[in-house]
């Protein structure tokens, strides 16, 4: 991950932290919240200045909106959506 502009700027459904199960699957029941734009995602963590998904390794990530919103490119590139997220937020 870059920067977690998105994982902060965009309204979003999310993994509910509260569905995931030990095996890194989501309880089917209730898999998906939404998360408010302007609010940090539950998942989002830093390393410095470096975004990192806490789920992003589970099952239950993969086919949300997250992994499907996710930039091409090498992981340490510019993340030019997150820049065009903070420009616009500042408005």
């Amino acid at each position: 991950m870059r920067c977690g502009g998105c994982c902060t700027y965009l309204d979003v459904a999310i993994i509910d932290p509260a569905a995931i199960r030990a095996d890194g699957t989501a309880d089917p029941s209730k898999p998906l919240i939404q998360k408010p734009a302007g609010e940090r995602c539950p998942h989002l963590a830093f390393s410095g200045e470096i975004a990192q998904c806490t789920i992003h390794h589970l099952t239950c990530y993969e086919q949300t909106p997250c992994q499907q919103f996710e930039q091409v490119g090498r992981e340490d590139d510019f993340c030019i959506l997150g820049g065009y997220l903070r420009a616009v937020s500042q408005r």
